[in-house]
C-alpha cells in the first residue's frame, strides 16, 4: 500500500482511483461488510471522528445530498465553521471533503493518503473507507463547530456510521441497491435506520408507508430519541415569480412569515428544503441559536456556499440544457413532472412546433433499469451512452431492452458524443437533458460542453 515517490496530487489521486476498490466505480466487489476496517484506520490517526465538531448525521435513498448540502449552507450563513462530507464527487475527488465551501486542499489529500498508507493493521481498505478517514482527520484539524455527514450507502455498515451525531435525518426511503440493502422496503429502512443512536433525535423526511415507517418507530422507542417527520410540520408551495420563483412555506398548517428563495431550482426540492428547516426547529430545541434572517441568506445560496452541482442545473437556453444526477426510479420520478412543465412554457414562449424533449441517458449496471424506462415519456428522443467506468451498463444493451417499452432512441460511443448529438439535434425550444446516473452528469461537467 506504499506510493511511489513523489507524491503529487495527481499521482496520488490516481493511486486511490486505481488501487483502492471504489463502490461507484465497480460496484459491489467494493463494497465492506462492517465497521472494523474504518475503525482500524481511525485508530491508527488517534481518533479524528472524536474532534470534529457538532455531527448532522444525513442517510437516505434520495435528497440526502442536496439537504446536507442545505444544512451546510445555514450553518455557513451563521457564520459557523462547518465540515462537509458527501459523495460521489463530479469532477475533481476534492469535492467530497469540504470546510465551509472550500474543497480540500492537494496537499491535505497528499499528507493523509501517504499518512493512512501506513496504518499496517489493514492494508487493503476499500476507496470509501479509506476517504472518509482522510474526511474525519481533516476536520479534525481544522477546528470546526459542526459537520454534515452523508453516508455513502445505506447506514447501519456504512463507515461513517462510527460518528457520534447531535442529530440524525434519513430521507425517503425507496427502492436502491437492493443486492447489498436487501430486496423490501423494510429491510432497505433497517439498515438506514443503522445511524439512529441512543437519544439522538432523528428527522424523517417523508412519513412511509405503515411496514416502512415501524420500522422507525419501533427503533426510536427502544433508543429512547425523538422522532419527527417533516412532511407532517412542512408543506412548500412554488409561486412564480417575473423572472425567477421562490418557495411559500406553511409549517403546522399555518403560512410562514417569509418568502423562501432557493438557488436549487428542482421542484423536487419542496421536500428536502423542508427536512432542512425541520432540522434547524430541532437544533433550535436543542439550545443552538439560528435566526430567519441567516436560514434564507444560507438556502438562496446553496450551491455558492456549498458547490453543489447536478441537481436540475441550467447549462443554457436555446436549446434550454440541463443535468440532473437522478439515477434510480424515485430520482426519475421526481423530475419527470418538471420535465413536463418546462415542455409546456417553452410552448407558451412561442407560437409553432411543439417542443420536444432530447434525453441523454446512462445508467449503471446494478440498477433497475426496465423501472426507470417504463417511467421514461414516448414522446422523447433517447441518446443512450454509456459513462466510462467498469460499473457502467452498456449503452447497447439500453438501447434493447428500451424496444420494449416503446422508445425512440440511438446509441453514441461516449457521454460527450451522445450530449452534442442531442444538442445538435434539438431545436431552439426544444429542452435537452442529461440524467441516470451521477457519472453521466460528471463526464459532460468535465467535457464543458454545456
Amino acid at each position: 500500500m506504499i506510493l511511489d515517490s513523489p507524491k503529487t496530487y495527481s499521482e496520488t489521486i490516481k493511486w486511490l482511483l486505481e488501487q483502492l476498490p471504489m463502490f461507484h466505480r465497480v460496484g459491489p466487489a467494493a463494497y465492506r461488510q462492517g465497521l472494523d476496517g474504518i475503525q482500524t484506520l481511525c485508530r491508527f490517526i488517534h481518533h479524528p471522528e472524536r474532534r470534529m465538531g457538532k455531527v448532522i448525521h444525513v442517510a437516505g435513498t434520495n435528497g440526502k445530498g442536496s439537504v446536507s448540502h442545505m444544512l451546510a449552507a445555514i450553518l455557513q450563513a451563521h457564520g459557523y465553521r462547518t465540515g462537509l462530507f458527501t459523495s460521489p464527487h463530479l469532477r475533481d475527488f476534492r469535492e467530497r471533503i469540504r470546510v465551509n465551501g472550500q474543497p480540500i486542499e492537494e496537499e491535505r489529500v497528499v499528507h493523509w493518503v501517504s499518512r493512512l498508507q501506513q496504518c499496517s493493521d489493514y492494508p487493503q481498505p476499500s476507496f470509501f473507507e479509506f476517504t472518509t478517514a482522510m474526511a474525519f482527520a481533516h476536520f479534525a484539524e481544522s477546528e470546526l463547530d459542526f459537520v454534515v455527514i452523508e453516508t455513502g450507502l445505506g447506514g447501519r455498515l456504512d463507515s461513517t456510521n462510527i460518528v457520534q451525531p447531535l442529530l440524525t435525518l434519513i430521507t425517503h426511503i425507496d427502492w436502491d441497491h437492493m443486492n447489498l440493502l436487501g430486496n423490501t422496503l423494510p429491510l432497505i429502512a433497517a439498515e438506514k435506520a443503522g445511524i439512529m443512536k441512543r437519544g439522538v433525535p432523528l428527522i424523517l423526511g417523508r412519513t412511509q408507508v405503515e411496514e416502512v415507517q415501524s420500522i422507525f418507530e419501533n427503533k426510536a422507542h427502544e433508543l429512547r430519541c425523538l422522532l419527527y417527520n417533516a412532511d407532517q410540520c412542512y408543506r412548500l408551495k412554488k409561486v412564480l415569480l417575473e423572472d425567477s420563483h421562490a418557495w411559500r412555506v406553511e409549517r403546522n398548517g399555518k403560512p410562514w412569515s417569509h418568502l423562501l428563495h432557493c438557488d436549487l431550482l428542482g421542484d423536487y426540492q419542496a421536500e428536502n428544503l423542508g427536512q432542512a428547516l425541520m432540522a434547524v426547529d430541532v437544533l433550535r430545541q436543542m439550545g443552538e441559536d439560528l435566526e430567519d434572517e441567516k436560514i434564507l441568506q444560507g438556502l438562496s445560496k446553496v450551491s455558492g456556499l456549498t458547490g453543489l452541482q447536478g441537481r436540475w442545473q441550467i447549462w443554457g437556453h436555446h436549446p434550454m440544457r440541463i443535468t440532473d444526477v437522478a439515477h434510480n426510479q424515485e430520482g426519475i420520478r421526481a423530475i419527470l413532472d418538471q420535465v413536463q412543465s418546462t415542455l409546456i412554457r417553452l410552448s407558451q414562449a412561442e407560437e409553432g412546433d411543439q417542443p420536444q424533449a432530447h434525453w441523454v441517458l446512462g445508467m449503471v449496471s446494478d440498477k433497475d433499469h426496465d423501472a426507470v424506462l417504463a417511467l421514461l415519456p414516448k414522446a422523447a428522443h433517447y441518446y443512450f451512452c454509456s459513462p466510462n467506468i467498469p460499473r457502467a451498463l452498456s449503452a447497447e444493451v439500453l438501447a434493447e431492452k428500451a424496444k420494449s417499452y416503446h422508445l425512440t432512441c440511438s446509441v453514441w460511443p461516449s457521454v460527450d458524443r451522445a450530449w452534442r448529438a442531442a444538442v445538435s439535434a434539438a431545436g431552439k425550444l426544444d429542452l435537452v437533458i442529461a440524467t441516470g446516473s451521477f457519472f453521466v452528469v460528471a463526464e459532460i461537467n468535465h467535457c464543458g460542453q454545456n
